[in-house]
């Protein structure tokens, strides 16, 4: 029997995006090999536990309540020299407590699907404590610098621009590959649309609006609702408030009000066929969420995206003509009228651009790659 060839994925729970990704290439590379061995580790779990705790509660309340800081940091981030020497110092104190575990499990290849890992991993290899070979996959339309690093010898990114930063800040071309955002291979499947709206007792006679707020639920989702029922044409809409029981509890309590029918549900694995069923997303634009929005062929509403990686992905899109942006709910029902009702053609030309633009076989692609770096070493 053939020796496992182990694959050892390291995220970060910093939104729920990274771990999807590292999940739907583990599942990938185990539907594809058989002799493949997957372990997915949270960076975090080498933190003290009261850190690692107050790392995300801060960085949650930061997002919440303070974006313009978030983005201020994320541009400094990008631009000082001092972060960067920030970095190394965080990456060598962390490295001595993962470097054990990694030779205690010895993979063949390791993968980070976040900044922080991919750090520590390259203080190692600099260090020469570990010599494994290590990929990056960004989830995102754009790589901020602190995801650079000359010891990591394999980058998978989404497209040809963040190509060019990567090679501009000193990182080897043959290792740079443009496969695309992973997303679950649901995404790559056919949904009956049919199914999808009898359960939701959905007309198909009526414009579909999904909103979504991430895993956390962090839109305005009560507001966003009510603008809709200002429209003037018949909607209806499917909210999903994800991991926040408040927001959950908010559009519940509207629904005997609204005129609209308002499907309301919580954290869920079948985004995909709510996908199938939407004429437009509302949402924030986390990586995964674009990437799989981009799969299903949906144009994609992007409500006052966070400045940083979410308003860099959001200039990205509209770039690509298969988004648009709203800085205030006012905006949201001007756009909607002009799209469902004053220019119907500017809705299926962003639907189109978006199916372009998907990728849902990146997982098996990127999975693919991997699984070829990984059996060089064996």
């Amino acid at each position: 029997m053939a020796k496992s060839c182990k694959v050892l994925f390291i995220s970060a729970p910093i939104g729920a995006g990274h771990i999807k990704a590292a999940q739907s290439v583990a599942e990938a590379m185990c539907r594809q090999y058989n002799h493949v061995e997957t372990k997915l580790v949270n960076v975090f779990d080498f933190f003290n536990i009261f850190v690692g705790k107050n790392i995300l509660t801060i960085y949650f309340k930061v997002l919440g309540l303070f974006p313009k800081m978030y983005g201020m940091a994320y541009g400094w981030g990008n631009e000082s020299s001092l972060a960067l020497v920030g970095r190394q110092i965080i990456s060598r104190y962390l490295a001595k407590r993962m470097e054990q575990y990694i030779l205690g499990y010895n993979p063949d290849i390791i993968v980070c699907t976040h900044a922080t890992p991919a750090g520590i991993i390259s203080s190692l290899l600099k260090d020469k404590k570990i010599a494994i070979p290590v990929v990056g996959v960004v989830t995102d339309f754009v790589v901020h610098r602190l995801w650079v690093y000359p010891e990591i010898q394999h980058y998978v990114i989404a497209n040809e621009k963040m190509g060019k930063f990567l090679l501009d800040h000193g990182i080897n071309g043959n290792g740079i590959k443009v496969m695309g955002i992973p997303v679950d291979e649901k995404f790559s499947r056919v949904s009956d649309k049919e199914k999808v709206m009898q359960n939701l007792q959905f007309c198909s006679e009526i414009k579909t609006i999904l909103i979504m707020g991430g895993g956390a639920g962090l839109l305005p989702m009560d507001k966003i609702v009510q603008c809709c029922e200002n429209i003037g044409i018949p909607l209806q809409m499917i909210v999903v408030a994800g991991k926040n029981k408040k927001m959950y509890q908010k559009v519940m309590n509207l629904q005997p009000k609204l005129r609209n029918k308002v499907q309301v549900l919580g954290y869920v694995d079948y985004v995909n066929e709510l996908m199938a069923i939407a004429d437009l997303i509302i949402s924030k634009p986390g990586g995964i969420t674009c990437a799989e929005t981009l799969c299903a062929g949906i144009p994609m509403l992007i409500y006052r995206p966070i400045p940083g990686q979410e308003e860099a992905n959001t200039n990205y899109l509209i770039e690509q003509q298969v988004a648009l942006r709203a800085d205030s709910l006012f905006d949201i029902q001007l756009i909607i009228e002009k799209l469902f009702i004053e220019q119907p053609d500017e809705l299926i030309r962003l639907r189109q651009n978006s199916l372009k633009m998907g990728r849902p076989q990146a997982a098996v692609t990127i999975a693919d790659y991997i699984y070829s770096q990984a059996e060089m070493r064996r």
